[in-house]
């Protein structure tokens, strides 16, 4: 199923949106590569798991129900919506 996920710098309030299938986690990497400029990499699996590895990365549960992921190391967080 395809869901809107929008993954934001919390510095900068720069907005990547995704519409597909993929989870959290996978969008907010994908926004980091993106943002690095280092987009040929994008589908590298060891370079994926090596930003995964430093990305710090934190699930946040609002009192909605709504759940967040968010990257110490890179200050952007992934959300549905």
């Amino acid at each position: 199923m395809k869901t809107t996920t929008k993954v934001m710098n919390v510095i900068t309030e720069e907005i990547h949106t995704f519409y597909n299938g993929n989870d959290l986690e996978k969008n907010l990497i994908s926004a980091i590569i993106y943002s690095s400029g280092d987009r040929r990499k994008l589908l590298e699996h060891e370079y994926r798991t090596s930003i995964r590895n430093e990305a710090k990365l934190e699930y946040i549960n609002s009192k909605n129900g709504t759940v967040k992921l968010y990257s110490q190391s890179y200050d952007m967080i992934a959300y549905e919506g």
